[in-house]
C-alpha cells in the first residue's frame, strides 16, 4: 500500500525542457520506473511535490498550499485525514480492488491454518530423529494421531462485507464445497451467497467469520461482546478489514471464556500479543509481488493523468472528470458546490476573450470539479496570473490550476 502526495507550485518544481519535474520524497519502497528523471526527481526535502509511502500515516503537517494529490496504492484511507486534505483542495486517490486476489488467497490460507495443524506437525518432525529400528517417516507417522485436523468441505463461511474481496472469497470457497452466508449494508445479487439481514445471523451460523468492512465511524468497534458471545465454540474469527472493527478487550474476554476457538488478524495490536488463541499477521493482505506491482502501476498512471491533464480517476473526495486534452491550455477548478460558480467562470473567460473549447464538470459530496480547455496564447504571464487570482478569490473556490499541453496532440 503506497501513499503519494503531490504538490504543484513553482517553489518546488523544476523545469526540464519546458515540462514540470516533480520532487519526490520516498518513505517506503516504490519503484518510479521510467517516470524517474523525466517527470519525477527523488529528494529528501521536507516540502516535496510527491511523497511515496506504503502504509505509513500521512501527517497533517504535510498539508500546505502546494499539495495537489494524495494517491493511495490500496483501498483503505484511514491513514489520511480526508476532511483536512479536501478542505485544502488536495485530491485523494486510491486503487480499490487491486489487491483483492492477494487478500482472498491469504484468507483462504488462514482458513486451513485454523483447522489443520500443519505448522505444529512440521515443527514436531523437525525435532525427530530416525533410529535403526524406525526411519524418520515411520517415527513421524507414529505421532500423527496428535495432529488430526478437520476439512473445509461442508463448513459454513460467514462474510461480513461483500465488496470485491468478499465476493471473490465467496466464489472460491463455494467451489471448495463450503456454504456461504454474508451480510452487507446493501443487498447484492450474488449467486453463491445466502445474504442475511443481520450480523447476529452470521455470527451464530458460521464456522468461520471473516470481517472485510472498511473502517468508518459506524464500523469502529462494531464487533463487541454482544456478537462474540453468539459464535460457535468451535468457530474462528478472521479480521482482514481493519483492526479497529473489533473491541479487543471484549475479544480477549470471550477467548478466555472459551466462547469461540480463535482469532486471526492482519492488524497487530499490543494487547493481543502472547495469546495462544490469537494469530497476528504484519498486514500481509496485499503483500505479493503481483499485487504491489499492479497497484503501483495503476497509481502512477492515475497520478500522471492528474498532474499532466487534471484528470480525476478513482478519487474518494474529488468528482470523476476525464476530458481529452486537445487544446493548448487547460484550467481546472475545485470548489464547494455552487450552481452560480460555473456561470461566473464562463462569464469571466468570455469577458477576457478566451475561448471555451470544451468543458466538463461533475459534483460529489458537496464539492465540484470543472475542467475547461482553452487557449492562453494571446495573454502575457502577468495577465494569466491576474486571471487565476480572480478565479481563486471567487466564493467557494478552493483550488485553481493552469496546465499546458505538452503531449503534442494539437
Amino acid at each position: 500500500m503506497f501513499v503519494v502526495i503531490i504538490c504543484l507550485y513553482s517553489i518546488n518544481i523544476k523545469q526540464k525542457g519546458g515540462i514540470y519535474v516533480y520532487t519526490v520524497k520516498i518513505i517506503d519502497h516504490f519503484d518510479l520506473g521510467d517516470s524517474a528523471g523525466d517527470i519525477f526527481q527523488k529528494s529528501d526535502t521536507d516540502v516535496p511535490d510527491v511523497i511515496l509511502v506504503r502504509s505509513s500515516h500521512v501527517a497533517d503537517s504535510l498539508i500546505s498550499e502546494h499539495l495537489l494529490l494524495v494517491a493511495r496504492s490500496g483501498t483503505g484511507i484511514n491513514n489520511i485525514n480526508i476532511q483536512a486534505f479536501t478542505e485544502n483542495g488536495t485530491a485523494i486517490f486510491n486503487t480499490p480492488g487491486i489487491n483483492a486476489n492477494a487478500v482472498k488467497e491469504l484468507i483462504i490460507q488462514n482458513l486451513f491454518r485454523c483447522i489443520r495443524p500443519i505448522e505444529e506437525a512440521s515443527s514436531m518432525v523437525e525435532q525427530l530423529h530416525g533410529t535403526m529400528e524406525k526411519n524418520l517417516q515411520e517415527t513421524a507417522e507414529a505421532r500423527r494421531k496428535y495432529y488430526i485436523g478437520h476439512e473445509i468441505y461442508g463448513k459454513t463461511l460467514g462474510i461480513i462485507g461483500l465488496g470485491t474481496i468478499g465476493q471473490r472469497l465467496a466464489d472460491t470457497c463455494y467451489h471448495m464445497g463450503m456454504k456461504i452466508i454474508g451480510y452487507n449494508r446493501s443487498f447484492k445479487n450474488l449467486s453463491h451467497v445466502q445474504q442475511v439481514e443481520t450480523i447476529e445471523e452470521v455470527m451464530t451460523l458460521s464456522d468461520f467469520v471473516v470481517l472485510l468492512l472498511p473502517l468508518t465511524p459506524k464500523t469502529n468497534q462494531l464487533i463487541t461482546r454482544k456478537y462474540l458471545k453468539l459464535m460457535k465454540q468451535s468457530a474462528f474469527l478472521l479480521n482482514f478489514g481493519r483492526g479497529e472493527l473489533v473491541d479487543n478487550q471484549a475479544l480477549i474476554k470471550s477467548l478466555d471464556n472459551n466462547e469461540f476457538a480463535g482469532y486471526i488478524s492482519d492488524f497487530p495490536k499490543d494487547e493481543l500479543q502472547h495469546n495462544k488463541k490469537i494469530t497476528l499477521l504484519p498486514h500481509l493482505g496485499g503483500n505479493t509481488i503481483e499485487s504491489l506491482t499492479h497497484s503501483a502501476n495503476i497509481t502512477l498512471q492515475n497520478l500522471l493523468a492528474f498532474l499532466e491533464n487534471g484528470t480525476v480517476r478513482s478519487s474518494i473526495n474529488f468528482p470523476t472528470v476525464d476530458l481529452p486534452f486537445n487544446s493548448p491550455h487547460r484550467l481546472t477548478f475545485f470548489f464547494k458546490t455552487n450552481k452560480n460558480l460555473i456561470v461566473k467562470i464562463s462569464s469571466l473567460l468570455n469577458k477576457q476573450g478566451l475561448p471555451i473549447l470544451e468543458m466538463m464538470n461533475n459534483n460529489y459530496d458537496g464539492y465540484g470539479y470543472l475542467i475547461v480547455n482553452t487557449d492562453f496564447s494571446d495573454l502575457s504571464v502577468r495577465q494569466i496570473t491576474s486571471l487565476i487570482d480572480i478565479f481563486s478569490s471567487m466564493e467557494g473556490m478552493i483550488r485553481v490550476r493552469k496546465l499546458d499541453n505538452h503531449n503534442g496532440l494539437l
